[in-house]
């Protein structure tokens, strides 16, 4: 038996001892996690995540390299990387990691490239800064779009200086060309691969909102649950959502530079799902990780002097009775975000053309035969 094997199973019985006589704390904070699934992550997050894959894997991606071939040329990025990009933008923390980690898996991107796109890749998606932390705990759309601004200018400063030391793709350099799958297929595996993706987070949420529950009622910190500020930053720390949800106890502009630091930051946990992720691609996470203590400088920074120098009070921010629930699940972008993985749905569902018959014919041909057999 190893010293490591040993110390492995002591940890092991500690933890199981904790389970069993700081039940009570546990429980609470498992629920607490449950919670903020339920109301804040799968709502904000899983439709936007399933467009972002189903981008990265259709034929659509190969619109997106040819529109953002400028930028991607700009910011010395590989053209086949277009919709990442815009995963980067929309589609929340995991969702441009999982393009970035397929596209390598399948030989279209080299992992040097892939190393520097997580730096400025992962983010938090719009629906969750504006939606749930905008909306849902400042009670204020036009934070949620500063906070999400902010971030945005942060993740492109970061992509620019990146740039400056980074050597030019070779333009002759052929990558494995990637097969696009039918829109049926794709649509199919951006709903599993977003369900698979929200279900690692959530577990991960859980997990650490019974940890942090354990930690304030103990006795070591619980004189930080007095402190809002300390308080909100050991929260994201570990966990994003309950650290911007922590913010709401700040008072002045300081608790919106402190959301969208924690925000770009993500958390220990994000940090941990991004590294299962990307496990079997290879990818070095030294940048990645270096990276999230500039992005979340950054955007403070940039939040702390946006909110300065305009003049913008803040009154609200705590969640009061249940509006927070009613926010997010009638968030407008989770709204139109369904709306159009509906209509790729049905889209999908149109036959490939046909040079002897029209799709739409050949489509009313197969309605009308299912007719007939009732």
């Amino acid at each position: 038996m190893t010293k490591r094997n040993f110390l492995t199973a002591l940890l092991a019985f500690s933890v199981g001892m904790m389970l069993l006589f700081e039940s009570a704390e546990i429980s609470e904070g498992i629920r607490k996690g449950l919670y903020l699934c339920s109301f804040s992550v799968i709502p904000a997050l899983f439709p936007f995540m399933a467009l972002s894959v189903f981008i990265c894997k259709s034929s659509a991606a190969d619109f997106f390299d040819v529109l953002f071939k400028p930028v991607l040329r700009f910011l010395k990025i590989p053209q086949n990387c277009g919709g990442i990009l815009l995963s980067a933008v929309i589609g929340g923390y995991p969702a441009a990691a999982k393009c970035i980690n397929d596209l390598v898996i399948c030989g279209g991107l080299d992992r040097k490239y892939a190393a520097r796109l997580l730096c400025f890749c992962v983010n938090a998606g719009p629906s969750f800064l504006i939606g749930a932390v905008g909306i849902g705990v400042f009670g204020s759309i036009k934070i949620g779009f500063l906070l999400f601004a902010a971030q945005f200018l942060s993740a492109a400063i970061i992509a620019v200086f990146l740039s400056l030391f980074s050597e030019k793709p070779e333009e002759n350099k052929l990558f494995a060309a990637t097969e696009r799958s039918s829109n049926a297929s794709c649509v199919i595996e951006s709903v599993v691969s977003a369900a698979e993706s929200c279900f690692r987070m959530c577990a991960f949420i859980i997990l650490a909102c019974g940890t942090l529950e354990l930690v304030f009622e103990g006795q070591i910190f619980s004189a930080v649950s007095n402190i809002p500020a300390a308080k909100a930053f050991l929260t994201g720390f570990f966990e994003v959502t309950a650290g911007c949800l922590a913010c709401g106890e700040i008072n002045g502009f300081w608790a919106v530079a402190t959301a969208g630091a924690i925000a770009s930051f993500s958390g220990i946990s994000v940090i941990l799902q991004i590294s299962a992720l990307t496990d079997r691609s290879g990818i070095s996470l030294v940048p990645f990780l270096i990276s999230r203590l500039f992005h979340s400088v950054i955007t403070f920074c940039m939040l702390w002097f946006f909110l300065l120098f305009s003049g913008e009070t803040v009154s609200a921010f705590s969640v009061k009775g249940g509006s927070y629930e009613a926010v997010l699940s009638s968030s407008a972008p989770a709204f139109v975000s369904l709306l159009c993985m509906a209509a790729l749905f049905l889209l999908s569902l149109v036959p490939p053309k046909s040079e002897k018959e029209p799709a739409f014919r050949r489509l009313w041909n197969r309605f009308l035969s299912k007719q007939t057999k009732f």
